[in-house]
């Protein structure tokens, strides 16, 4: 098990593995196309966890954008294959590219925006922003201080 940027040539895969969550109403090949065409999702790279030679689950990492400060990063679209859920592959896919962005980078917040509830998060160290706020952070130590919020997150 192990985490690498997500090929091109896997991106539609990627896409489907939010389409039973994210596809409202729309056959896959209208769900695909606004993935490819979704600009949120270039602005981003992608991260997959593979498991036996499977991308299983998938996450996009965001760094300068959204009003994102300099040293601050974001997670979205995370998303596990229906195949594959119930594993903790999430979980697994959430920790290691969290370390991974806070021990090659300035990183010093990973913010990112829970649709799931926050108690998933929360199992993972984030905190919420506020007790009514959906966006979430982890701090790379505690005295690092929270410099305004994201306009994505």
């Amino acid at each position: 098990m192990f985490v690498r940027k997500a090929m091109k040539s896997e991106m539609d895969s990627i896409y489907l593995m939010g389409y039973d969550v994210w596809g409202d109403d729309f056959n896959i090949e209208t769900y695909l196309n606004g993935c490819r065409n979704n600009k949120k999702y270039v602005l981003g790279e992608w991260y997959v966890l593979v498991v036996d030679g499977l991308a299983v689950s998938s996450l996009i990492v965001y760094h300068d954008q959204f009003k994102l400060a300099e040293s601050n990063f974001g997670i979205g679209s995370l998303s596990t294959s229906s195949d594959f859920r119930k594993n903790g592959y999430a979980k697994v896919l959430i920790n290691l590219v969290v370390t991974q962005i806070f021990t090659t980078t300035e990183a010093k917040v990973i913010f990112l925006h829970s649709d799931i509830g926050q108690q998933f998060y929360e199992q993972l160290g984030f905190k919420c922003i506020a007790n009514t706020s959906e966006c979430m952070y982890k701090k790379k130590s505690i005295d690092v201080e929270l410099r305004g919020i994201p306009s994505y997150f």
